[in-house]
């Protein structure tokens, strides 16, 4: 298997995989701000809530290796140092957010109180970082150029609006969302040089 089809089945595997999650959750946690509602939801929904936290991780962590596997086919083309930040970007990201699940797993409470909030915000920022360095890297590859400006472009306007807003909890989604328009190009395109 070529590694551009192995990446597209890996962005596809997180999303499925991610959406699986967010099917399985407890419902009504995100529903209120208060801290101790969100514990009593979680502590009455504990078998849920853990897989439904332990398939995020596995989610997050198939989607930054299928960008880890792209940047490989990438490097090669264009500047080589963008897609392999990119890639390294995502990988980070995945590592912090696997750290602040794990911790919000095992604390909820100190996680929804913000105890944590440091991992989670960093995993934001260098998603939003790697998806702009694939979005320029998609541009120099040959790919299709409404794909690279899609992807920088997203990746940029939500940097902005989580900038502004500090409301960063819906940069999974477009990670997630993103993943899944770029395997379905990959899967679609004839094979990169």
């Amino acid at each position: 298997m070529d590694t551009q089809r192995l990446s597209a089945i890996l962005l596809i595997a997180g999303f499925v995989v991610l959406m699986v999650a967010s099917l399985l959750g407890p419902r009504g946690i995100y529903q209120t701000s208060d801290p101790s509602e969100r514990v009593q939801i979680v502590e009455e929904n504990m078998t849920s809530w853990k897989i439904t936290q332990s398939l995020t991780g596995l989610g997050l962590l198939l989607t930054a290796a299928g960008f880890f596997v792209l940047n490989t086919r990438l490097y090669t083309m264009g500047n080589a140092w963008v897609p392999t930040l990119g890639a390294a970007a995502m990988v980070v990201g995945a590592i912090s957010a696997a750290l602040f699940l794990y911790r919000q797993t095992t604390d909820p409470l100190s996680a929804f109180e913000g105890a944590y909030s440091g991992m989670q915000t960093l995993a934001y920022w260098l998603w939003l970082a790697g998806l702009l360095l694939f979005g320029v890297s998609f541009l120099q590859a040959g790919l299709p150029a409404w794909l690279g400006y899609l992807t920088a472009g997203a990746a940029l306007v939500y940097g902005i609006v989580f900038l502004v807003s500090g409301a960063g909890f819906l940069t999974p989604f477009l990670v997630a969302l993103l993943s899944l328009v770029i395997a379905i190009i990959l899967l679609r395109q004839k094979p990169l040089p």
